[in-house]
């Protein structure tokens, strides 16, 4: 993955609408990074005072991993940059994985040891929390690394911090903030999503401004953590104003930009890791979002213990909104489909892979057959949804009796994560389509005409 430095926006996200002097403050900061030596001097360059009536700042973080290196190099580093300021946030959000070892990998089940790891790595966070929660009302939720798939109850997490919520929604003078909890797989569940769907409906003004944050910044996927992409789709179909989520989980610092379809653009913000022994080129790190009036005015980034001071970003993105679509809704001629978790159970055969709720990954083999009658005879192409998890090349083979395979790379249509090809003879004369895959993620099948 292209690990780059956070890229600044351009004076276009101030919009070409008549500027008030803050705003002009803020046209400042374009085309390059602006740095400031002090957190004061940043509100200064932004003509942000966090002193006002109508604003304030919270602080995001993610990806602390506790487990990762020494405790006291983890929390404590930021603590001591926190407390003097002044003013302090408003809250401090951790945006997910708080330790290790609750699931080493995509889809690991902890073993009895990795169990009792994880419940000694939440307990060496635990003082540094309260401390940090001594500065600020803390908002923490939990990412992949915390839980692992089937743990519905949280219970490593529980046993040592109770029932410390994971999910919030909240008000701040006029800005509402909804942290989801994206657990294991980034999928939030039925419960959670009418939860966040619901949220949305109750705080969010029509033309304001909405932060919402989950620790996989997964917006756009179709495969891995698709989840994301449907409940975003969902919660945020009818809002309308400035829509942001907030993720950790990539270490790294980016902005994207999607357009729901018939809707509004969602800003979708990549926070790096607070750990300094966790991969990365910007931890650890940390963000001050500063708002006044309701509007979010600054995003100032601090690489801790940086000398060169902080780093200013713009209060929008202007990268070009990619479209927000489900799996295969925009597949032309579809017959059939199926996703994994939504009924695919009855199709498979053979699985060396790691489970994630809605999709495989780190496949070694997968097999599923798939009877030619799901599309009433008339099918004659197959779409895989897959992804590539490594540097290995990823396999699909097909089979009319799930005996002998044949490779069909020659045959296929690559089209981000979706691969099509036209289904052999021999599968339509028996009507019976056997897929293999291999070194890859897959998340759903569909035939079509």
């Amino acid at each position: 993955m292209n690990r780059r430095h956070f890229l600044h926006q351009t004076g276009a996200a101030l919009g070409s609408t008549a500027l008030t002097p803050l705003h002009r403050s803020l046209a400042a900061v374009v085309n390059e990074p602006r740095r400031a030596a002090t957190l004061e001097e940043a509100y200064k360059q932004l003509g942000f005072d966090p002193h006002a009536g109508d604003s304030f700042t919270a602080l995001w973080m993610a990806d602390i991993h506790y487990g990762g290196g020494k405790p006291e190099d983890i929390l404590p580093p930021m603590i001591a940059e926190i407390a003097p300021m002044n003013p302090r946030p408003a809250f401090i959000g951790i945006v997910g994985d708080l330790i290790c070892a609750a699931s080493s990998s995509f889809g690991t089940i902890p073993s009895e040891n990795d169990r009792k790891i994880a419940v000694e790595e939440y307990r060496a966070m635990k003082p540094h929390y309260e401390e940090l929660a001594r500065l600020a009302p803390v908002k923490l939720t939990l990412g992949n690394h915390d839980t692992y798939p089937g743990e519905d109850d949280h219970g490593l997490f529980r046993s040592v911090y109770g029932d410390t919520p994971v999910t919030h929604a909240f008000e701040t003078k006029g800005v509402p903030f909804i942290i989801a909890n994206g657990g294991s797989c980034g999928l939030l569940g039925d419960a959670q999503q009418a939860w966040f769907c619901d949220q949305v409906k109750k705080l969010h003004r029509p033309g304001g401004t909405l932060i919402t944050a989950v620790h996989q910044p997964s917006v756009g996927s179709i495969v891995r953590e698709r989840g994301i992409t449907s409940a975003v789709r969902a919660a945020l179909a009818e809002a309308r104003g400035k829509l942001w989520l907030i993720g950790g989980h990539e270490h790294e610092n980016r902005d994207r930009q999607f357009a729901i379809p018939r809707g509004e653009n969602v800003m979708n913000a990549w926070i790096t890791a607070g750990n300094r022994t966790s991969w990365g080129k910007e931890n650890p790190g940390y963000w001050v979002w500063c708002f006044s009036a309701g509007r979010l005015v600054g995003r100032i980034f601090r690489h801790v213990g940086d000398a060169a001071g902080y780093t200013l970003s713009a209060p929008e993105v202007t990268a070009r909104a990619e479209p927000l679509f489900l799996p295969f809704e925009t597949q032309a001629d579809l017959l059939w489909k199926v996703l994994v978790g939504e009924g695919d159970e009855p199709y498979r055969r053979t699985t060396k892979a790691a489970w994630c709720l809605n999709y495989w990954t780190y496949v070694r083999q997968l097999d599923y057959e798939f009877p030619l009658s799901l599309a009433k005879g008339k099918a004659k192409r197959c779409v895989v949804l897959m992804a590539s998890i490594s540097d290995k090349p990823t396999g699909l083979s097909v089979s009319a009796n799930g005996k002998a395979w044949d490779p069909i790379e020659n045959s296929t249509e690559r089209n981000g994560s979706y691969v099509t090809f036209t289904i052999p003879q021999s599968c339509l004369d028996v009507g019976t389509l056997s897929l293999r895959m291999t070194e890859c993620a897959v998340s759903g099948f569909a035939l079509t005409a």
